[in-house]
């Protein structure tokens, strides 16, 4: 029985749950997953699967997605069984009762907006997807929102009501309105859905009220010479909004720095200020949260900082209460000079400038990489026959521990350069 009262479909794992893998998975490079093909579990060798966070995977195995095209956010995943499938990146989460082929898109809410009546009754509160797929292969979809549902529920002095939120659906007669089958702390579910392109509204209570959400802070940085220059952006934790911004980044050589979310619920259309450890000029110097549609411009702060710095810490503030709401340690390790980055939407061939670039950037990080990686054996197949010729795959195989593979994988590094001078 679900929380609703009635019979739900197989269920998926439990936020919890989800949390839990995702902090014991064994990550595989990104250039190992092939789309389309899975990846499974041996549970004699690891408690999961070895996946990244572009994969969908359930507690088995795992899959890639196919990129059809980047520009549009398009892309297409086969789930090979029926079972529970979840896509860490974006938060997307499907049930299905046979192997079924999904389309996804990403699509932005503003084109649809001014169909919503009444408008001021609603919020954004999360993605919009348009996915495609057999009538009846999907038993359910789990929605991401991005509402924080215990402060929300404490708020408001009582339980969870599911008709606090909507699921939109955008066809060509308008948007229709459906009620789900049940709200989740991170997801809201619906049953043996129809697709169109969807999204989750939550019901605005009163105007006085601001709703507590779940958020990101994403701190990109641009190393060159002595200065460093950083954007800070306070976002909800949208998977559309983030792939935005990371993209309007790389167009400029901007790198994202991995820091951890705001340590408590923010609040939608409050301001919060920026600061730091070291005096600093920050401009502006403080960020009102709201949800900007993925296509438009989003706010941040921008800063500079000289490279001599070994730290500095940096804050966000509520505006009007003081209190601390995100803290991040930047240390000068975290920085990636100019010199290791590809350029944007450049694709390196063997032959292509972009190869000596990859390499210094694997060279600088070569400590990290010897320590860290531990499926090496996928990496090694991946490079062979292209990058490390027989006699040097079997060499690094010898070895007995990952960190000795890798040791000796590098020792093989310089001789890469010379293959690639010598193709085509």
């Amino acid at each position: 029985m679900d929380q609703n009262g009635g019979e739900g479909p197989e269920q998926g794992p439990s936020s919890q749950e989800l949390h839990s893998a995702g902090t014991q998975a064994q990550v595989i490079p990104a250039s190992i997953a092939v789309p389309g093909v899975r990846h499974r579990w041996n549970p004699s060798v690891c408690l999961l699967p070895l996946v990244t966070e572009d994969d969908f995977w359930d507690l088995t195995e795992s899959v890639a997605p196919e990129v059809l095209d980047r520009d549009r956010s398009l892309y297409r995943v086969r789930l090979p069984v029926a079972g529970s499938y979840h896509w860490p990146n974006t938060g997307l989460h499907f049930v299905v009762k046979r192997p079924v082929t999904i389309e996804i898109e990403f699509c932005a809410w503003r084109q649809f907006l001014d169909q919503i009546v009444p408008q001021h009754n609603w919020m954004v509160a999360g993605p919009l997807f348009d996915n495609k797929a057999k009538p009846g292969a999907v038993t359910a979809v789990y929605l991401p929102h991005f509402v924080h549902l215990p402060h929300l529920v404490h708020l408001q002095g009582k339980n969870v009501d599911k008709s606090w939120f909507q699921v939109a659906h955008m066809k060509e007669e308008g948007i229709v309105l459906e009620k789900p089958t049940r709200v989740e702390p991170h997801y809201v579910v619906l049953e043996n859905p129809s697709f169109s392109p969807i999204g989750v509204l939550p019901r605005k209570f009163h105007a006085a009220l601001h709703i507590p959400i779940t958020s990101n802070v994403l701190l990109y940085h641009h190393l060159q010479h002595e200065d460093v220059t950083f954007h800070l952006y306070l976002i909800p934790n949208d998977c559309s909004i983030r792939k935005a911004i990371d993209d309007e980044e790389k167009k400029f050589q901007f790198v994202r720095l991995h820091k951890p979310p705001p340590m408590i619920p923010v609040y939608m259309g409050s301001r919060y200020t920026v600061s730091g450890s070291e005096e600093m000029e920050i401009i502006p110097q403080e960020l009102e949260l709201c949800c900007r549609s993925p296509g438009k411009a989003q706010l941040f702060s921008e800063f500079y900082v000289g490279h001599s710095r070994s730290s500095i810490r940096l804050y966000s503030r509520h505006k009007e209460e003081g209190t601390l709401v995100w803290e991040a340690l930047v240390k000068s390790g975290d920085l990636i000079p100019e010199a290791t980055l590809i350029p944007p939407h450049h694709t390196a061939s063997p032959s292509s400038p972009g190869t000596p670039a990859q390499l210094h950037f694997v060279d600088w990080h070569r400590e990290q990489l010897v320590a860290q990686v531990s499926s090496v054996d996928q990496v090694l197949d991946k490079l062979h026959g292209q990058m490390l010729s027989d006699e040097q795959y079997q060499k690094v195989q010898a070895d007995h521990t990952s960190p000795d593979k890798m040791r000796m994988l590098f020792s093989f590094s310089s001789s890469w350069n010379k293959i690639n001078s010598t193709k085509p």
